[in-house]
């Protein structure tokens, strides 16, 4: 729901009801029982327009979630409370417009609520060697745990004389050689532009992984990541190692 248009839709109805209101004390006000030619008419166009917009502040209501108070922006008989016959309604519309106002004022303090990371649904490679030092705070350790996780999954295809950066080669677009295997998306169509984009990008992903996060948080230079930062960089050495999960090896014939 759009708490703002919600709030000012509300705002039009309670100022439509306020200037029914005005009129209808004009009208029909302590000890004004004569007719009053210069009233009666605009009163009776304005009651029409009210029970139409409260139709809308009982439909906002409604989709706010508060059925109790939507269910008293209604037109009641005249003398069943205290004023006008939406003067019930009126009191209800100030009540729904103080929740919205509450409601932003909450979502400016927590910001919008959007999707949430959850450090569980990470590759298991990586999140089963981060889990023990990152429950324990051990932030700056967890991701580096983590890269050697990653390095040792691309190693054992790679093999232990090829590390850190240099081993974005097994994404390489290039025909695997003797002792060079590649790794290969294989849902994807070989002679398409998006089979050298998935490629590319996968060398590019495993060089960041290793300059961009294991590197950075291995030097005593760098400081260490505040919890959402470490979090993300173990997302980004999750993605990588799904990505290695999901290809298939290919050696030179």
């Amino acid at each position: 729901m759009d708490l703002e248009l919600a709030h000012e839709k509300l705002g039009e109805v309670l100022k439509l009801i306020d200037d029914y209101g005005d009129l209808y004390e004009r009208r029909w006000g302590y000890g004004r029982h004569q007719e009053n030619d210069g009233v009666t008419g605009p009163l009776s166009e304005l009651v029409d327009k009210v029970r139409a917009r409260a139709r809308l502040a009982q439909d906002v209501t409604f989709a706010m979630g508060e059925p109790d108070i939507a269910n008293k922006i209604v037109e009641h008989e005249e003398g069943a409370y205290l004023g006008h016959s939406f003067q019930r309604a009126r009191l209800a519309i100030i009540e729904a417009i103080a929740i919205l106002a509450q409601r932003e004022e909450l979502a400016a303090i927590v910001g919008p609520t959007g999707p949430r990371l959850s450090a569980a649904e990470l590759n298991p490679t990586i999140w089963g060697a981060a889990a023990a030092l990152w429950d324990g705070g051990h932030h700056r350790a967890a991701v580096q745990t983590a890269a050697t996780a990653l390095e040792g999954l691309l190693q054992a295809i790679a093999g232990p004389g090829v590390s850190g950066e240099k081993l974005s080669g097994l994404f390489s677009t290039t025909d695997p050689t003797a002792g060079s295997p590649r790794l290969r998306f294989p849902d994807v169509d070989s002679t398409s532009m998006t089979w050298r984009s998935a490629h590319e990008g996968a060398v590019a992903l495993v060089r960041g992984s290793f300059m961009a996060v294991r590197n950075l948080v291995s030097h005593p230079g760098w400081p260490d990541p505040a919890p959402h930062e470490a979090l993300e960089m173990l997302a980004v050495l999750s993605h990588v190692a799904n990505l290695v999960q999901r290809a298939t090896i290919a050696k030179a014939p």
